[in-house]
């Protein structure tokens, strides 16, 4: 045959060999594909089985370990191709199994290999796989051969021609039963064999968990971020359209509206630097990669967080108590955003009051308190209130933080709003 046949040949095979496996469902006729398909498989795993044992004695000659290396890595490969053929024919729900290419480095890569305990567990499925072939050959051959024997080398005549049959179909029921109860007994060890370890899970679970909390964080900061500079950006431009606008005596104040459109400038570039760091961790997480690190905010942060409250309009003060130069970068940042949360909160329920920014380090307690007077006037431009979800993200932070927030209305009629964090916090 031509080598351009051959490939035409070859290529036609595997096409209705796919079509085969995309139309079979699970039931009799999956079943009985897939005790098929184990005669071989089963040839393959034990010529596997046979490689591994003289990979084992030609360790001797110094190459035997590269071979064990390579056998362990094709019996991965095929475990993965067992999990398909197990979820597609048989129904059963095997989750993929972990790809050890993943891991960094090739040291990690050749530990996970040699010690994990589902490549083991593979090697033992395809053990289990081979036993399954031998047993449905013979089955299928003493199944034949007694068909054989009842219709060709037994005399028929009128007598014996129904009990013979009758026998023919019971061999060939009992055959298919045989063969149909050793599939169904590798649908039941095949999530055993072929399933994730429960480490494994354990540890799947885990970093699912701290992806979900990191995401969880990269949304409040998100949040707190942005928030703010569109509250003190609007803020801004409305204090700059009122300056270039003149009423009465007010003359026209270019110099302010200039400084207030440049904070509303730095406003845009820290939300828009904020949310391409966000995305930027999001990709590197969807990915597979360690995320880059990043510099969190600090208390330093907070006079160049509230100058722009104030040439926008907002009275606001900052008031350091105590040396809070050691208090760990964990609770500084935390401290940072309670003063950025409370102050956006201020903006859109109260305006421009009188606000106090206050930082008391106690012992081994950060205080954290914004508190406003009540508003003189409700100004046109004026923030809409949010959804609440700042001070909950806050609650939420303070709390795994072994701290407590309260926020309250004052006797004045103004707001509140104190956060109390151990040093220990960091965490």
């Amino acid at each position: 045959m031509p080598p351009t046949s051959s490939l035409h040949w070859a290529t036609g095979f595997a096409a209705r060999l796919r079509a085969l496996l995309v139309a079979a469902r699970p039931g009799w006729r999956g079943r009985a594909l897939y005790a098929l398909a184990s005669l071989p498989l089963g040839a393959l795993f034990l010529a596997l089985y046979l490689g591994l044992i003289g990979s084992v004695v030609a360790v001797v000659y110094g190459v035997g370990v590269l071979l064990v290396l390579l056998v362990l890595a094709v019996t991965r490969s095929l475990a993965e191709m067992e999990r398909r053929l197990a979820r597609r024919l048989l129904g059963v729900d095997i989750p993929a199994g972990e790809r050890v290419r993943d891991r960094r480095g090739v040291a990690r890569r050749l530990r996970r290999l040699v010690f994990a305990a589902d490549t083991w567990r593979a090697l033992g499925w395809l053990g289990a796989r081979v036993l399954l072939a031998l047993a449905t050959t013979t089955t299928l051959v003493f199944g034949l051969a007694a068909f054989v024997a009842l219709g060709w080398e037994v005399e028929w005549n009128p007598l014996t021609a129904l009990p013979l049959l009758a026998l023919m179909a019971l061999d060939v029921v009992l055959t298919l039963a045989v063969v149909d109860l050793l599939v169904r007994l590798s649908a039941s060890v095949a999530p055993r064999l072929l399933g994730t370890a429960p480490e494994q899970r354990i540890a799947a679970l885990q970093q699912s968990t701290r992806r979900l909390a990191d995401r969880n964080r990269l949304a409040r900061d998100l949040h707190d971020t942005i928030g703010h500079a569109l509250t003190a950006s609007l803020l801004q431009a409305t204090a700059a359209r009122r300056t270039l606008t003149p009423v009465g005596e007010r003359p026209l104040q270019a110099d302010f509206a200039r400084q207030a459109l440049g904070h509303i400038e730095t406003n845009t570039r820290t939300a828009l630097a904020e949310l391409d760091r966000v995305l930027t961790v999001l990709r590197a997480e969807d990915g597979g990669r360690d995320p880059a690190p990043f510099a969190a905010p600090s208390l330093d942060d907070l006079e160049d967080l509230l100058a722009g409250l104030r040439d926008g309009g907002l009275p606001v003060a900052l008031v350091v108590d105590g040396d809070v130069d050691d208090v760990p970068a964990g609770v500084q940042e935390l401290a940072y955003r309670v003063v950025q949360e409370g102050t956006t909160n201020v903006l859109r329920h109260a305006g421009t009051p009188l606000t106090v920014a206050q930082v008391v380090r106690n012992g081994d307690t950060l205080v954290v308190r914004v508190c406003n007077e009540p508003p003189a006037s409700q100004p046109d431009g004026r923030p809409g209130p949010g959804g609440g979800r700042g001070l909950a993200g806050l609650r939420e932070r303070a709390t795994a933080a072994g701290g407590t927030l309260t926020a309250e209305r004052t006797p004045s009629g103004g707001f509140d709003l104190c956060v109390t964090l151990p040093l220990s916090g960091a965490a």
